[in-house]
């Protein structure tokens, strides 16, 4: 997917509304978002979003002049619905891009504890410790290593 930004659409019909082509076009601008979303192209990703604000504004000011006709809210109501999916699409992205560059810090590596089932615990000087023996309310620490 290259980063280029969506062409504009052709003109509104002369019966439309002169949001009609601007709509349009964000509607084939949000398809096109979901899939540099899906491919993780961050490029693509930037490119649209600033189109998408320069499209807001333009929709804003036809919208302003005049009021939306019945098929001009449909299709501002399918905008919207690929508006929001593709902000899901994002987030969910975002939260597992993170969840990978946390597993590659080794200072943010996860730490899991399970209960405790096993005998009392020695120091090294053969002293009993609490840390992890059986009815203990501190579980023994335990990371795991994904390193080979």
């Amino acid at each position: 997917m290259s980063g280029a930004a969506a062409q504009p659409s052709p003109a509104h019909p002369a019966t439309g509304h002169p949001a009609g082509g601007i709509l349009n076009e964000l509607e084939l601008l949000l398809g096109r978002e979901r899939e540099a979303l899906a491919a993780l192209d961050r490029d693509a990703i930037e490119t649209f979003a600033a189109r998408k604000l320069e499209l807001d504004a333009a929709l804003s000011r036809c919208a302003a002049e005049a009021p939306l006709g019945a098929a001009e809210r449909d299709s501002l109501e399918r905008v919207r619905r690929a508006a929001l999916a593709n902000q899901l699409l994002l987030a969910h992205a975002r939260s597992c891009v993170q969840g990978m560059l946390s597993l590659l810090s080794p200072g943010n590596v996860p730490v899991y504890s399970a209960p405790v089932y096993s005998a009392p615990a020695y120091s090294a000087t053969g002293q009993t410790s609490t840390l992890g023996a059986p009815g203990s309310t501190t579980p023994p620490p335990m990371a795991l290593n994904l390193r080979r």
